[in-house]
């Protein structure tokens, strides 16, 4: 059933749709009912607008999208294709779990095309063409994927938070030990958020504050990821929002300096030795755990340099789940006995006289320097160059 407001509650196309579905299905859907919805709304009084041949008028700033003239303008026809388009690229992932789901439940070519209203031939070739799931057909059936998978790619032009993208699919990574049964045990094993979703985080205000990087929250109440969109959504990490690392670099020696890294277990490639802050935990601590937890060496003497407090490039990070690091810097006069610990497979020192000396080293070894961590490198080799 449709209504529809007049005069200046009038807004994007004035509609008020009706719904009818049940309390399961609409805790299946989400707010994503919600949003499709809206962008209905726009399309179906686009339509009338394109049928009418000119604008409806009706009270309210014709500058203003959402309260001029519907059909007023280009601000007002990129509204529309912006709607149209997201409602499409939602549909086509709609379209493919059907005929997946078709395909399953024993249906036929014939009995697929005459639903779909094309020939057998391409009722037959869309059945065969779907291959593995995308993240449309993830978004549909309300999927996850593994968290190697690249996720959706996410334009340049794209990434802001500022920018609409009503056809936005992001790939949902969230692994089965923050999903159900899985999340209850990690939450008694005290890693984990017993939140599972953002919605139901209570004290948005103070992780705010306590931030390493500043972030914010959409209008759902989701905190959004301050360097914008990845293509991603879920979480691969404990808590929503801000995740608190710790970074420790370890440098030993002057003339040939070198680096302590591991070996990481689960992307195997050689990385700083670090981890998550525990709840209640201060970051000097971390860091010196940290360390003596994953290579054995004992530097909780130690007073460090504390280098950056920053976002750090994770391929654990989403949209609404990430890491900042406090990136420390620990400076010894000659290399020390180092062996694999928790969460890292070996432990080495490698030269440190530059980043692509580093990269070289390990390379020739075999192996493979961890992509998020070359910025904090980086940082290190700066500051010894200056010390």
């Amino acid at each position: 059933m449709f209504t529809y407001r007049e005069g200046a509650e009038a807004r994007c196309g004035g509609l008020d749709l009706v719904l009818s579905l049940t309390e399961d299905e609409v805790a299946a859907l989400g707010t994503d009912a919600a949003e499709m919805a809206e962008a209905l709304d726009t399309v179906l009084a686009g339509l009338a607008v394109l049928r009418r041949g000119r604008a409806i008028q009706s009270p309210g700033n014709a500058d203003d999208v959402d309260n001029g003239p519907i059909g007023a303008g280009p601000a007002w026809d990129e509204r529309l294709l912006r709607d149209v388009c997201g409602l499409m690229e939602h549909l086509e992932g709609v379209r493919a779990a059907g005929i997946r789901a078709h395909t399953r439940d024993g249906g036929s070519d014939s009995q697929l095309a005459a639903a779909m209203g094309v020939p057998p031939t391409t009722a037959q070739r869309r059945r065969d063409d779907l291959g593995e799931p995308g993240p449309a057909e993830l978004w549909a059936t309300g999927s996850s994927s593994s968290a190697d998978r690249a996720g959706a790619r996410v334009p340049d032009a794209m990434r802001s938070w500022s920018t609409p993208w009503p056809g936005y699919l992001p790939v949902d990574i969230t692994p089965a030990d923050l999903r159900g049964a899985g999340l209850e045990r990690s939450v008694r094993e005290g890693w984990a958020d017993p939140y599972a979703t953002p919605d139901e985080v209570p004290d948005w205000a103070d992780r705010q504050a306590a931030a390493l990087v500043p972030y914010r929250l959409d209008d759902r109440g989701r905190p959004l990821n301050p360097t914008g969109r990845t293509g991603r959504t879920g979480r691969y990490l404990g808590k929503w929002g801000e995740n608190q690392a710790v970074d420790p670099i370890v440098v030993a020696g002057v003339a040939q300096p070198q680096v302590l890294l591991i070996l990481r277990d689960d992307c195997r490639e050689w990385a700083i030795p670090g981890g998550m802050v525990d709840p209640g935990e201060t970051a000097p601590h971390a860091l010196a755990r940290e360390l003596h937890e994953e290579t054995n060496v004992d530097l909780a003497g130690f007073d460090p340099v504390i280098l950056t407090r920053a976002y750090v490039e994770d391929w654990r990070n989403t949209d609404h789940a990430w890491a900042s690091s406090t990136v420390a810097l620990y400076r010894l006069e000659e290399p020390v006995t180092a062996s694999a610990g928790d969460d890292a497979a070996e432990a080495a020192w490698y030269p440190f006289t530059s980043l692509q000396a580093l990269t070289a080293a390990i390379e020739s070894a075999g192996g493979k320097l961890y992509e998020g961590h070359r910025p904090l490198l980086s940082a290190a080799l700066e500051y010894l160059s200056q010390a």
